[in-house]
């Protein structure tokens, strides 16, 4: 038996000896999932000889990309990991390489929520609309229904319309939502910027028109493995079934009872009704659970058996007895937080150490009572954020930029000059108007101020606001790699 075998249970082993075909596994939270992921691109390359370039691996959160990576990295012994992103980081190196079929610079943008906010900002200023109008934040939400619900083919204004018609239809537009959704389509394609929903929407393009460009993806990805499969949506459905469409093995992995982004357009019955949509599918479920004692997994079985659409299974533990599960209904939020805080002494008089507690909760409003009723009873604790040693945390849902593939190949960010004019290519540059040993340089965006000294942000003006900069300084600033943009928020860019 290979030693990358040796140490699997059952079915892990046979997740990843099923190469070939289409391959759906059912893994139940804590059963080793990642682990079966991680040994399973180990096997293709040791075992089998596949090119770790040839593999693409889809994680649905950058944190989840980098353990990946980190976990290949130590079962193979190789740098090169292939391609591990989320599918908006795949399609990242899909549109570095392929842009031009779009005509956009391989140094095209990767817009954030900061990044967009500046443009509506100067769209209300043009328009002479103001937040009573609507807020940035439901802006954003709106722009994002339109291309995904109401205009889904919005992005062949982007390819097909030249600036000037694109311009010419924003000018025009009388309502609200069309003057900040035309606004927004012309502020991307002034600067050669793409959001989220642009990245696969403008990959599927290309695909759909260049065969060869197609095929040529098809052909490089032998094998492609999907994590978190309950959590597919409709448009990164299709971007799957192209890219499998050459050599069809597919290996997807799930567990339809956590499906939990159904608000964002996943669908759980992708999952599902896998092995109707490719027949032949094999199916294999992974039910041993390492993380939980039989008592939580107990309660969790009967409690997640209540769902309608799912596959019906139970988790089986592999840890020994526990204490029983407690539940505890409050009548308040605040009498909620007194229980935590009291049961918290209980529990550090028997002698569990304080370090060994911890409290989750589910959103970010209920930490407040929690918090003050710790302080009150003097209980020594940190606060999440504190965790965070600095980091912003956006509570806007901005999910921040996708990660990219390489350093060596981070797109660069367009400078346009003052006049507004595109930039040209001059010998030796690329469209973007830098040199290559320019672009993307960190030391382009010199410090606010001396080493040592404290300073403001190079974004802030005397008075600690921003500054009355034209728009594509701003932009380009907010852009950085080595900016403001990526210092503190580093936790934006999580989930894709």
């Amino acid at each position: 038996m290979s030693g990358l075998l040796q140490h699997l249970n059952p079915a892990q082993r046979e997740a990843v000896t099923a190469t070939e075909g289409f391959v759906r596994v059912i893994a139940g939270a804590g059963s080793g999932k990642t682990r079966a992921l991680a040994h399973r691109f180990a096997y293709l390359v040791n075992e089998l000889g596949i090119l770790p370039g040839n593999i693409l691996c889809v994680t649905f959160t950058n944190k989840s990309a980098g353990e990946m990576r980190q976990r290949i990295h130590h079962l193979t012994g190789d740098n090169d990991t292939g391609y591990i992103n989320t599918f908006h980081g795949f399609c990242v190196s899909i549109l570095q390489e392929d842009s031009h079929a779009v005509q956009y610079p391989k140094s095209f943008l990767v817009l954030d929520n900061a990044d967009i906010n500046t443009m509506l900002q100067i769209i209300y200023e043009e328009r002479g609309l103001t937040l009573r109008d609507m807020t940035c934040s439901d802006a954003r939400d709106m722009i994002e229904m339109e291309k995904l619900v109401h205009k889904p083919d919005y992005y062949r204004d982007m390819i097909d319309l030249s600036l000037d018609t694109l311009k010419e239809k924003y000018d025009q537009a009388t309502g609200v939502r069309d003057i900040i959704f035309y606004g927004y389509l012309y502020q991307e394609k002034k600067c050669f910027g793409l959001d989220y929903n642009d990245l696969i929407k403008f990959s599927l393009y290309i695909f759909q028109q260049n065969e060869d460009i197609r095929l040529k993806w098809q052909k490089r990805l032998e094998y492609i493995m999907i994590d978190e499969f309950q959590d597919i949506d409709q448009i990164q459905y299709q971007l799957m079934e192209v890219l499998c469409g050459y050599h069809r093995n597919l290996f997807i992995v799930g567990d339809p009872d956590q499906t939990i982004y159904t608000w964002r357009g996943a669908n759980v019955k992708y999952l599902l009704d896998f092995d109707q949509q490719f027949p032949g599918t094999r199916t294999i479920l992974m039910m041993d659970n390492y993380r939980s004692t039989p008592e939580i997994l107990a309660v969790a079985n009967s409690l997640i058996d209540k769902n309608q659409l799912r596959m019906r299974k139970s988790l089986v533990p592999t840890l020994p007895s526990g204490p029983p599960v407690l539940c505890h209904l409050a009548d308040a939020q605040s009498a909620e937080a007194d229980w935590i805080a009291g049961r918290m002494k209980e529990l550090h008089g028997e002698g569990v150490a304080w370090r060994d507690m911890t409290v989750l909760y589910r959103a970010h409003h209920v930490s407040r009572a929690v918090e003050e009723a710790l302080l009150r009873e003097k209980i020594p604790n940190i606060p999440f954020q504190m965790l965070l040693r600095g980091a912003v945390l956006r509570p806007d849902g901005d999910q921040g930029r996708p990660e990219l593939p390489a350093p060596d190949r981070l797109p660069g960010r367009p400078v346009l000059p003052a006049g507004g004019q595109r930039p040209q290519a001059e010998p030796g540059q690329a469209a973007d108007g830098l040199s290559p040993g320019v672009r993307g340089s960190p030391s382009v965006l010199p410090p606010s101020s001396p080493p040592g000294q404290p300073g403001r942000s190079p974004l802030q003006g005397d008075e600690g606001r921003l500054p009355p900069l034209p728009h594509r300084r701003l932009l380009r600033q907010l852009c950085r790699p080595a900016g403001v943009g990526g210092a503190v928020r580093p936790f934006e860019r999580e989930r894709l």
